[in-house]
């Protein structure tokens, strides 16, 4: 036999590759076979083997859990049994043997206690050692008809139809990262001391960048302050339930930041920094049996953002449930009757939670967009006044007093109640065009869509001229407000192509099959105006990334927490568009299919330039890639 074909054997295999029983090269630090598929590659740490019959003492599936902590304790009881050997015959060496039979007794019953408990982490190890994309072993949620994924899924789902291929449960694709199991009561993790203020200052200035522009939910001042004070401890040991949420709020805080350090891939001393501080203030403060309070709210407010940035929606959306209701049974959604509505101002504390409360609202309507589901907060179900429109450095949080801003100079707190209203037009599209029992396609739809568009640009007509992301700004040197407006900017035509992507292609992707679908002949001309402006609302989405120079720019400068979602809505359209533009719409230099297909290849750019940082732009670049050769399929499959 050809000495080339022979398997080459390694000393040690990955653990994913042992799972799987897959060849495995051992390159360290990740075999060839992990970067392929993007999994992630862990190696256990070489154990010193151990004589015959070691293991006997714990069963299988102990020694399988932990099998580190059972070697050490072993090979500890192996130099303690050789100590006593070394003492002299009598009282004192029986005594000795009496007291280490005891210890040993009551090991053996605290490891056998901790199977139950174990249990959880190593379910959790091995979903982070899956593929992201591996769907085979878990089916997708409920996703509704607005959400860019279900998009995406049945415009491939109707090309394969089309030119043959079946397209099967395990083809559905989804950039979300699944579920994330949260660790158990007790801590399982090592001890992780807070970054050094030095250190942290920048991964808080990440977070307060970005992040806190659009959802002002904690104080930056008190925030810091806090923390230089926990930062002074030796340990982050800590005993009131205000100082845990304190400590696990500053973990997130910079796991979030230490996240956005890699973004761009410029920092590659932070590494997998961020897991750890996260899981870190999991293990402080675990979701179960906390004291419901403002503290807890905000700290799962931060855990929601962490797990959206590193593309966990699932869990994000479960976390975001938690919150609602924490927030409900403290009665955050309802203004405190006991407050002086005669007096001018109100006091910092009713503003934090003001701030909290619509923080969950705008986010709860963001994830409603996303995935597709009925909020959790109607519009009729709270009464809390507005947050003012003062900024954050503008207020005392240590006073007594938060007066209302009476003049009309601009302000950073004008963003967060632009995006309550425009939250306000996204739970009414949900309603009106995307609820789950919505009545048959007829000309109705046809009014309710130019009214919501209506409100929609109304809105943006409405916007503080220092938001006006339509008018030109020149010599504006204020990062924070060229910050909102690409946010704003990227709200906008995302809901605005959303309202009009019903009658994409009509009637070739929806309503295909409806029967009692009413549409008169007069009403052609309107439909093919609304699929136009779909069309130039995705384009407007791809073309404000014409100016983006760096990827720093791309992640600081734009809300990456939607970014992918908005984009994958904005490609898809512009690729399902490409494909059947000579079909449906009438062509002119507007909507000529180069053109449309150039602005959906910006969008593979940008994932393409963040998909080594990014699982999620990765898989979101890889499924419009495999929408892109559907398409050309189709294409060669109906020429021919």
């Amino acid at each position: 036999m050809d000495i080339e074909h022979k398997r080459k054997r390694v000393a040690k295999a990955c653990q994913k590759c042992r799972s799987m029983k897959s060849k495995c090269d051992g390159q360290r630090p990740a075999c060839s076979r992990c970067q392929g598929y993007g999994y992630t590659c862990v190696y256990r740490l070489q154990r010193p083997r151990l004589r015959t019959g070691t293991d006997d003492r714990f069963n299988h599936s102990i020694s399988e859990r932990l099998p580190d902590l059972c070697d050490a304790i072993q090979l500890q009881e192996r130099l303690l049994d050789h100590v006593i050997s070394l003492l002299p015959s009598g009282p004192e060496q029986e005594a000795v043997l009496l007291k280490n039979a005891s210890v040993k007794s009551q090991l053996d019953n605290a490891i056998s206690s901790t199977k139950a408990e174990v249990l959880p982490q190593a379910v959790a190890s091995e979903s982070r050692s899956r593929s992201p994309s591996s769907h085979s072993d878990r089916s997708p949620g409920y996703l509704g008809e607005v959400s860019d994924i279900r998009f995406v899924n049945l415009v491939k789902k109707i090309l394969q139809t089309q030119d043959g291929t079946a397209m099967t449960q395990n083809d559905f694709e989804s950039y979300d990262q699944g579920e994330s199991l949260l660790p158990s009561n007790r801590p399982s993790c090592p001890i992780i001391l807070l970054p050094v203020f030095e250190e942290a200052k920048h991964y808080i200035n990440a977070f307060f960048t970005t992040i806190h522009i659009a959802y002002p939910f904690i104080p930056e001042s008190p925030f810091i302050q806090n923390y230089k004070a926990l930062e002074s401890h030796d340990t982050p040991q800590v005993q009131s339930c205000k100082s845990i949420f304190e400590t696990a709020l500053s973990y997130t805080i910079c796991a979030i930041g230490a996240y956005y350090k890699t973004l761009p891939g410029k920092d590659e001393t932070v590494g997998m920094l961020h897991e750890k501080l996260y899981s870190y203030a999991l293990t402080l403060a675990p979701t179960s049996n906390m004291e419901r309070s403002l503290g807890h709210v905000v700290l799962l407010l931060a855990r929601c953002f962490y797990l959206l940035v590193v593309c966990k929606t699932e869990s994000c959306w479960t976390v975001l449930g938690q919150a609602v209701r924490v927030a409900q049974s403290i009665g955050l959604h309802i203004e405190n009757e006991e407050v002086d509505h005669i007096k001018p101002g109100h006091s910092p504390e009713t503003e934090k939670r003001r701030r909290v409360w619509y923080s969950i609202y705008v986010l709860d309507r963001l994830l409603s967009l996303q995935l597709g589901r009925p909020p959790a907060i109607h519009d009729d179900d709270f009464n809390v006044p507005l947050p003012t429109r003062a900024s954050d450095t503008e207020i005392d949080w240590a006073g007594e007093l938060i007066e209302e801003r009476d003049n009309s100079d601009a302000s950073s707190g004008d963003y967060f109640l632009e995006v309550i209203a425009f939250s306000g037009i996204v739970g009414r599209v949900l309603r009106s065009l995307y609820r789950p029992r919505r009545s048959h396609f007829a000309s109705e739809d046809l009014l309710t869509t130019e009214d919501l568009d209506r409100q929609l640009v109304e809105w943006k007509l409405a916007l503080p001229r220092a938001l006006r992301f339509d008018l030109g700004h020149t010599f504006e040197q204020l990062q924070t407000f060229k910050r909102q407006r690409n946010m704003l900017a990227i709200k906008y035509h995302h809901l605005r192509a959303l309202i009009y992507r019903p009658y994409l292609c009509h009637p070739l992707l929806m309503h295909l099959a409806d029967p009692t679908a009413t549409i008169s002949q007069l009403d052609w001309p309107l439909i093919r105006s609304y699929e136009k402006a779909c069309i130039s609302e995705a384009r407007e989405t791809a073309r404000l990334l014409h100016g983006i120079s760096s990827k720093e720019e791309l992640v600081h400068g734009f809300p990456w927490w939607q970014m992918i979602s908005c984009l994958v809505c904005a490609s898809s359209i512009l690729l399902v568009s490409s494909m059947f533009a000579e079909a449906t719409l009438e062509l002119s230099s507007e909507f000529d299919t180069a053109g449309l297909s150039d602005d959906a290849e910006t969008c593979l750019k940008v994932f393409d330039a963040l998909s080594i940082k990014s699982p999620g732009a990765r898989i979101a670049r890889d499924m419009m890639k495999a929408l892109k050769d559907c398409g050309v399929r189709f294409s060669e499959y109906s020429a021919g």
